[in-house]
């Protein structure tokens, strides 16, 4: 009887955010943890994780995903659509993730959830925009003679004031103003803020951190609490890259003036100022989701194995965003310890892993539309 040949095992060692890929929310139990990227050949290319969790990973074109499993529609739907892009980022996926859960091929619950979250997430970009609108209004402070207590009033004699400074229209201020409202919608503006995507995801990969450290502790065992402590290490690691970058793109709404004229020079500069944090936290959501739903000690045993193939590499390119370095940006080898759970990426647990997978999407999703 003939095999199918696997792929080769290769190694896996990114130096920038974009090398690493980024983490593509699959059902297909397989695919769990899967990230995309671009090649020269502006096709995209798939790493998959090292099901043994030792170091590599597959790396292969979605042609060859058949080699290694039978995709759900979902996953297979969902490639088509990032092929249609040039550049993939975190917000990228997102958007394709919403729009193919809103379809259905998520199951019903991430359809709902998806649903509510369009309406929601428009809901806070005019929030937003108004905030940034406010921000402006008051870090300029231009006399209230004549103008009343018309906020309104007032908001437009701002605009009418700063535009000159930017060399360019007030119409033009307006629209950046709403564009940028978008940008910084995951993240907050000013020092504050604990209801944006960005701040919920530190504070939930930090809750998941200390109870991986408590059942760490109540359940010594040596080999097992080595893999904890690197997890937790790394998402320590995380947690302060992301503070950091996250502290630096607010800070920049605190100089509203100086974000409009950076706006005006280079718009896909300050995404990417914006963006970091999100790189930085690629790829835990789904981790939290995982061991949030573990509950007794066999699941979040298995949650713990199943994680650490999936705990993100941080590449080099995090020390030249923050200037912080540590031996946790270095890559970590695991190992084999699937016979703890032996089947867990078998055929007799794909069509409850792909139910799993699809009440994640649907968390994933009401959590968007916060």
């Amino acid at each position: 009887m003939s095999r199918t040949a696997l792929p080769t095992i290769r190694p896996y060692h990114p130096t920038t955010f974009v090398d690493r890929g980024v983490a593509v929310p699959f059902t297909t139990p397989m695919l769990v943890g899967t990230r995309a990227r671009p090649t020269a050949r502006q096709s995209l290319e798939l790493i998959v994780p090292n099901p043994s969790g030792g170091r590599g990973a597959y790396i292969m074109p979605w042609d060859g995903i058949m080699s290694i499993c039978r995709p759900t529609l979902h996953d297979q739907v969902f490639v088509d659509r990032i092929a249609r892009y040039d550049h993939v980022t975190p917000r990228v996926i997102r958007q394709i993730a919403s729009q193919v859960a809103a379809e259905g091929l998520a199951g019903e619950q991430a359809m709902a959830a998806a649903q509510i979250a369009v309406d929601v997430q428009a809901r806070n970009r005019t929030i937003m925009n108004y905030r940034l609108l406010l921000e402006l209004v008051e870090q300029t402070a231009l006399p209230v003679d004549g103008l009343g207590a018309d906020p309104a009033a007032r908001a437009r004699a701002t605009v009418d004031w700063v535009s000159p400074q930017l060399a360019r229209s007030p119409a033009w201020t307006a629209d950046a103003l709403e564009v940028l409202a978008g940008v910084v919608s995951d993240i907050g503006v000013g020092r504050d803020g604990t209801k944006e995507r960005i701040p919920r995801l530190l504070a939930m990969l930090s809750r998941v951190r200390f109870e991986l450290a408590d059942w760490r502790d109540a359940h010594p065992d040596g080999e097992r609490a080595a893999c904890v402590n690197m997890i937790c290490s790394v998402a320590d690691l995380t947690l302060d890259l992301a503070g950091i970058t996250l502290s630096a793109a607010r800070s920049m709404t605190m100089d509203m003036v100086g974000l409009l004229r950076s706006w005006s020079g280079d718009p896909a500069g300050i995404v990417g100022l914006f963006a970091r944090s999100d790189w930085m936290l690629d790829g835990w959501e789904p981790i939290c989701l995982i061991w949030q739903n573990a509950t007794d000690y066999a699941t979040r045993l298995a949650a713990m194995i199943e994680i650490m193939t999936l705990v993100p590499i941080l590449p080099r390119e995090a020390i030249e965003w923050t200037q912080c370095e540590s031996d946790a940006m270095q890559p970590v080898a695991f190992r084999r310890m699937i016979p703890f759970n032996e089947d867990w990426r078998s055929g007799a647990l794909v069509y409850e892993l792909i139910a799993r997978n699809e009440r994640f999407r649907a968390r994933a999703q009401s959590a968007a539309g916060c």
